[in-house]
This record gives structure tokens, C-alpha cells and sequence, in this order.
């Protein structure tokens, strides 16, 4: 009965997040298996490039996706089952190692521990809670004495992901008897060193692992400290804002599933725990049996196994002294130490692997080092009063609701967030929007052509509704044919394979851009804004086959020549435009630079656009007509064209650099603004430290991106 309420617990706190839509890494893993055999699928290079996990990835997928059609339900009913057999699998460790009352606290503890939170919500979790299964399976087979059946299981673990490579140590520790050397426990683990072993021979004879993983491993100094305080914090679920660590948390606990676990404890009892560890015991007080390792208690050592204590050996008979008589309380505490110690290395050993990752840290990765914590902490309540226990995992649970319940996630790479990068409100703020866009992209174009690209712009960002080539469209569409962009990704290529659609995301909505003749100048006006002259000239190459002669499309694809270096056909485009490539000053720059003082646009801009066609190569004219051009009507694209001519024409002069940046940030290119700025900064040197209102600029650019102490609220739009 506890344990079936601890489980009860789990299901009850997960069961809304069955209905929870698939997300980013997800599509990737069912493109790489669809319409593929296993074997086909295996072979298949790895869509992430970054680690090698065969069981969670590929075969995980390939079952449950051809076993439902792809349905991300079925996905999240799997996961939940997955963590109902680790749980299990963490009962009988726990039990084995403390006894029943430690191990239905363990279990009733990560039942509603939010560490579970992700792997559950993401059909990628798979990786973790099929990683841990096989750990906790390992350790269990192991103190059993079916060491060798616990290598495959180790394998199993190891090639699914890599957080459990240090399992055998943790075996190691969980075998050892008190008084032994550390070399026996080690003589007999060491085939769980097989296990490891499989896992590195993959690794290095898989054709598709040759890549590192560099996206996400990052050691970083501080990131061994970081990783081992953020153990602590997860443990007691105390992630909070910045400078908001004084505060309680907002929520109470899950009231179900705690009460369910409350009950699950209170129901197990101490006195029925220590019977249990009597009879389930891992170590013996001498040397068991080479055929019963593992399954003679600590009652049977002490008693003999018929519960009458042995006498001594009398000196000189012939035969060694027993050991000295030892009480059923001694055996009892020594076991408990041996739990608490084991469950102690447990957590610390498990935390270790997550420091080359410590950058992008998130609680999920701690869910293996909690199985440790849980034990620990369980063996430790079992000599305590049972209100401790109930006390503890109320507090526990309600710290981990408070973490469930934040709605913000980290976004900077550093291991000194107060946050997780990845939470619960990260995925569900994601699959939120996505299923928005999605929703809008299937109600403008219900059916696709095949061979279609689909290219986006202004999605919102942590959302990954636009990656890779689009694995989301294709599983939206069940077409394997169709492709999908961000426009910056534009090139000839694409735009060549089929028919082309155009979308643009605003908040929460997806709308596809207005057809016209100037669409791909349009096209080609945003990327030129996102620094990616490559792209604006393909865009502009498309509208010059369909017009050759069109003066604004010649004038433009000019100075993307010219950006990319291939001055040559630069001046062609230019003389095609019907713009001089002269690189004389203009005359009338003076001229109209005083009537511009004076407030006489009027006169001043014209004067300017006939100057900069006689004068197309002079930096200067073209700033000019820069700041005319912006002044008189702020939402016309060849303002910001003749600053990009200006700033391509004179890449040293520190003004350009200073003009573009800030078209870029008025028009919400903050990235790349900074990157101006910051070019800016270096070319004007000691001028620029005191330019104020650029440095204001920056500083307001910095607290709305990612790290900044306003960008979190763009989170909860």
C-alpha cells in the first residue's frame, strides 16, 4: 500500500502533462526514424551531432512513434510509465539498502520532486529516465549478485545518456561490507566496467559521433562549484528571480500528490522498515557465500540465520574464533550509516558529469543524483521520529512546486544562474507558441505543395518552432518533401527547389507576408538590417531576373555586391541603376548640409539624391542622404539602404558604424546593433567613452536581452 501511493503521487501530479505537444529536439528524432527501418534508423547520423544515445534516441523513437503514429500523447504516456518503473526500481534498491520505511520515503520524495518535471514533459526525456532506469537496474542486479546481467543493463544505461557513467563506483560503494578492503567490492563489480566499455566502443567505431559536442560541453572554472551548490538548491527546490531569494515561495505544495505521499510514509512505519532491513540487508557482518552474495541480511549474519547468536570458539580448538557477538541495534545502525554513506557518494558521484555542462544547467539533469539524496536522506529519517519525515518531504515538496511554478528560465550561458535553463514554464511557453503558429500556419495553408519552402521571420525567441530544415513542417504536413528556413537562411538554392512561402511571426500570431511585386525587396531589405548581405543579394537576384532593369533592385544589390567584396559587379549594378561609380566628393554635400542646420529638408534631400548619382561611390553623400532620407520619412527602406552604401564605403569611419547601429536597434536588430556599437566603440576610441547617448543606448539594449534584469518579462508575454 505505500508504495502503490507513492506511485499514486506521481501519476496524480503528472497526469495533465500527458496532453503536452511535442518540442524542438523531439522533431528531430522522429524525422530521423520515419519511414525507416530500425537498422536504417541506427545508421542514420545522429540530427543533433553532439552525443551517440542509440536506446533513448533512435530506438526509443523508432518503437513508440511506429507503435502510435507519431502522437506526441503516446510519447508522454511512455515517459510517465518510464518513471514509474524507475521509482520502482528505486523502492527496491532503497529498500534493499535501508529497508521499506527509508525506501517508500526515497520514493515518495522524487514521486513529487521536480527534477522529474522536463524529462516527463519532453518526449526527449527519454534519455534521462531510460538512463537512470538502467543505473538504478545496474545497482540492484549488482547487490544481488547478478553482476553480468547488470553490464548489459549498465550498457543499456551508458548508451542512453551519459550522466550514469559512474554507476559502477556507485555499485562499488553500495557492495562494500563494513571492515572490507575496497579491493573486494571492486573484484566483484568489475564486470559492470564491460558496461562502460560497450558504451565507449560505440562512441569511437560509430561512424556518426566523430563530431564533439561542443554546443553543450563547456568547462568552465567555476563550473565544478557551481554544479555542486546547484545540487543543494535543487534538492531544496530554491530557484527563485534574481535578487528575489528572500522571498517565500508563491505556491503551496501539490495537495494531492503530497497528501498521497504523506500517507505513503506514514503508512510505512519504522518498526516495519527495520524488519525489512533485517531480513533485506546488503552487507554481513564476515563473508557471504560466493553463490549468496547479497541475499543474506543483516539478522542472518548477526543470528546465524535461525536467530540463536553464536559463541566464540574456544581458544585452541582447532577451529577460528567467530566474530564477536554483535545486536540486532549495531547491525541495524551500521546498515543505516552504510545507506546514508552510499547514498551520500551516490549524489555526489552522479552530480559530477553534470559540471561539463554546468553553462547550461538545468535541475533535470540532477534527477540521478537525487535517486542518491532520496536514499540518504531516507535511511537517515528512519532512526528519527516519523513527524521528521512527513515534515521534510512537505518542505521539499513545496519547495519544488515553488520551482515548478516560476515563470521565468535562465537564458544567459553561465553557470551562475539562479534559475534553469530548461523548466517546466520554458516547455510549456514554448509548445504554447508553437501550437499558436502552428494552429495559424495550417489555417493559411491547410496542404502544401511537395518540394515546398517555407522560410520564417520574427518568431519568438527559446521557442524553436523554425529548427534545423524543418522536421516540425514535415510532421505537421507528413510530407518528407518540404523544407523550412529562417529567412536569414534565404539563398538561391532554396528559393530554386520549389514553391516558396513567406511567414512572419508577431507576438503569438503567424501571418504570411503580403504578396507584391516588392516582395523579395522586402525580403531582402530584412536581412540587409540583419547583417547578412549574402542573403539580401539572392533575394534581390530572384526580383532582378523577374525585373533586369528595375533601378531600385540594381541600386540594392549593388551595395550587397559591394559589402561581399565583389566590387566589380558592384559598379556593373551601379551603372545598370543609372548611378555613377565616381569616387569624387560631391560638390553640393556643403550646400545641403546647411540647409539640412537651417530645418530646410525640403530643399537639402533632393539636392542630395541628384549628387549621390553623379557621386555613387562617395561615403559621404550617401550618410547625408542617410540622415535626410530618415528625418523626412523614418519608415522608408532607402534611408537605411543609403546608411548600409555609407557604412560599406568607408568601413573605418567611426560615424557609420554609429548611424547603422542605430537603424538596427530602431528597428529591433538588437544583436546585431550591439555588434555595431561595439564596432563603433573600437574605430571612434577615446571620442566614443564620451559619447552618453550611445553608451545609454547599449546599456538599455544589454537589460532587454538574455542576462538583462527586464528580458525576463518579455518571457511572460
Amino acid at each position: 500500500m505505500p508504495l502503490a501511493l507513492a506511485l499514486a503521487a506521481a501519476v496524480a501530479l503528472y497526469l495533465p502533462a500527458l496532453h503536452t505537444s511535442f518540442f524542438a529536439d523531439d522533431y528531430l528524432f522522429l524525422d530521423q526514424v520515419r519511414e525507416k527501418s530500425l537498422a536504417a534508423a541506427l545508421r542514420t547520423p545522429d540530427p543533433l551531432s553532439n552525443f551517440y544515445r542509440p536506446i533513448s534516441r533512435q530506438l526509443y523513437f523508432w518503437t513508440v512513434a511506429g507503435a502510435s503514429n507519431e502522437s506526441a500523447h503516446a510519447f508522454h504516456v511512455a515517459g510517465l510509465a518510464a518513471f514509474l518503473v524507475l521509482l520502482l526500481l528505486l523502492f527496491g534498491l532503497a529498500r534493499r539498502l535501508a529497508g521499506a520505511y527509508a525506501a517508500t520515503f526515497a520514493t515518495a520524495l522524487l514521486a513529487v520532486h521536480y527534477t522529474a518535471d522536463v524529462p516527463i514533459r519532453w518526449a526527449c526525456g527519454s534519455q534521462e529516465l531510460l538512463s537512470v532506469i538502467g543505473a538504478l537496474a545496474t545497482v540492484w542486479l549488482h547487490l544481488r549478485g547478478r553482476t553480468w546481467l547488470g553490464a548489459i543493463t549498465m550498457a543499456f544505461a551508458a548508451l542512453s545518456k551519459e550522466v550514469v557513467l559512474l554507476t559502477p563506483l556507485i555499485a562499488l560503494i553500495a557492495d562494500r561490507r563494513p571492515g572490507e578492503r575496497w579491493l573486494e567490492p571492486a573484484r566483484r563489480a568489475w564486470p559492470l566496467a564491460l558496461g562502460v566499455g560497450a558504451w565507449a566502443a560505440v562512441w569511437v567505431l560509430a561512424p556518426h559521433t566523430r563530431q564533439a559536442a561542443g554546443t553543450e560541453i563547456e568547462f568552465n572554472p567555476w563550473g565544478p562549484i557551481a554544479t555542486y551548490l546547484h545540487l543543494v538548491q535543487v534538492i531544496f527546490g530554491a530557484e527563485a528571480r534574481k535578487h528575489e531569494w528572500w522571498r517565500l515561495p508563491g505556491v503551496g505544495p501539490p495537495a494531492l500528490p503530497l497528501l498521497l505521499a504523506l500517507a505513503a510514509v506514514f503508512l510505512a512505519g519504522a518498526g516495519h522498515s527495520m524488519r525489512g532491513l533485517a531480513r533485506r540487508g546488503p552487507a554481513s557482518a564476515g563473508p557471504p557465500a560466493s553463490n549468496a552474495r547479497g541475499s543474506a541480511g543483516l539478522g542472518a549474519a548477526a543470528s546465524g540465520g535461525d536467530g540463536e547468536s553464536r559463541p566464540e570458539a574456544e581458544p585452541g580448538r582447532g577451529r577460528p574464533a567467530a566474530p564477536p557477538k554483535r545486536t540486532a541495534a549495531r547491525e541495524l545502525t551500521e546498515a543505516r550509516r552504510h545507506a546514508i554513506a552510499t547514498g551520500a557518494a551516490w549524489a555526489l558521484l552522479a552530480t559530477l558529469p553534470v559540471v561539463a555542462v554546468a553553462v547550461l544547467w538545468s535541475a533535470y539533469y540532477y534527477l540521478f543524483a537525487m535517486c542518491g539524496v532520496a536514499i540518504a536522506l531516507g535511511a537517515w529519517l528512519s532512526a528519527r521520529p516519523r513527524p521528521w519525515a512527513l515534515a521534510l518531504l512537505a518542505l521539499l515538496a513545496w519547495g519544488s512546486n515553488s520551482a515548478r511554478h516560476l515563470q521565468e528560465f535562465a537564458t544567459p550561458r553561465s553557470p551562475w544562474t539562479e534559475m534553469s535553463h530548461i523548466n517546466k514554464f520554458y516547455l510549456e511557453r514554448a509548445t504554447r507558441y508553437c501550437e499558436r503558429y502552428l494552429d495559424d500556419l495550417k489555417r493559411m495553408r491547410p496542404a502544401l505543395p511537395g518540394s515546398s519552402t517555407l522560410f520564417f521571420a520574427g518568431l519568438k525567441g527559446n521557442i524553436a518552432f523554425q529548427v534545423a530544415n524543418g522536421p516540425l513542417m514535415r510532421w505537421a504536413y507528413r510530407d518528407t518533401s518540404v523544407r523550412s528556413y529562417y529567412l536569414n537562411n534565404f539563398t538561391l538554392d532554396k528559393a530554386r527547389r520549389g514553391p516558396l512561402f513567406f511567414f512572419v511571426g508577431s507576438r503569438d500570431s503567424l501571418r504570411e507576408m503580403e504578396p507584391g511585386a516588392d516582395l523579395y525587396l522586402r525580403i531582402a531589405f530584412s536581412m540587409l538590417v540583419n547583417e547578412w548581405p549574402p542573403g539580401a543579394r539572392d533575394a534581390l537576384t530572384l526580383e532582378r531576373e523577374r525585373e533586369p532593369d528595375d533601378p531600385r533592385t540594381n541600386y540594392w544589390i549593388a551595395w550587397c555586391e559591394w559589402a561581399l567584396g565583389d566590387t566589380a559587379s558592384a559598379r556593373a549594378s551601379l551603372e545598370r541603376a543609372g548611378y555613377a561609380a565616381s569616387h569624387a566628393p560631391a560638390p553640393e554635400t556643403a550646400e545641403a548640409t546647411a540647409f539640412a542646420r537651417a530645418g530646410d529638408i525640403a530643399r537639402a534631400l533632393p539636392m542630395m539624391q541628384a549628387a549621390v548619382k553623379l557621386h555613387a561611390l562617395d561615403p559621404a553623400a550617401h550618410a547625408l542622404l542617410a540622415d535626410l532620407l530618415l528625418v523626412s520619412s523614418a519608415e522608408d527602406p532607402q534611408g537605411p539602404v543609403e546608411a548600409f552604401a555609407a557604412r560599406v564605403l568607408a568601413p573605418g569611419d567611426a560615424l557609420m558604424w554609429r548611424r547603422w547601429a542605430t537603424i538596427q536597434m530602431q528597428r529591433r536588430r538588437y544583436l546585431e546593433a550591439l555588434k555595431s556599437f561595439d564596432r563603433y566603440f573600437k574605430l571612434a576610441g577615446p571620442v566614443a567613452g564620451r559619447d552618453g547617448e550611445a553608451q545609454q543606448w547599449v546599456a538599455n539594449i544589454k537589460r532587454a536581452l538574455p542576462g538583462g534584469d527586464i528580458a525576463p518579462e518579455g518571457l511572460r508575454e
